[in-house]
């Protein structure tokens, strides 16, 4: 795995100098994933209803990310060596909610 690589905003997207604002961000509490036969595409969505219903509202978009085989792999393992560091150092992330909640 490079760290050598420069990421470069796209012309459309803002520079992210001093002089320019930065890129948007979002956040996102849920993610699906499919492919096609040449690219993967990860959807970034909100879930308001994530943990039981609160509102008559389904799950919306705010960001879809198509990639290359190559470029999801490479995605994976940084994600893979980010998680890894972080439960390291603080400890396992527990993904059942019913098991992080204190009485």
């Amino acid at each position: 795995m490079s760290n050598s690589v420069k990421i470069v905003a796209p012309e459309s997207a803002p520079a992210t100098s001093r002089s320019g604002p930065a890129p948007e961000t979002l956040y996102s509490n849920v993610s699906r994933v499919f492919a096609t036969p040449n690219e993967v595409v990860i959807d970034f969505a909100m879930n308001l209803n994530a943990f039981g219903p609160m509102i008559e509202e389904e799950a919306r978009i705010i960001s879809r990310v198509a990639t290359s085989y190559d470029g999801a792999k490479r995605l994976w393992m940084h994600l893979t060596q980010t998680l890894q560091a972080y439960e390291q150092k603080y400890g396992t992330i527990e993904l059942d909610v019913s098991k992080r909640v204190k009485s």
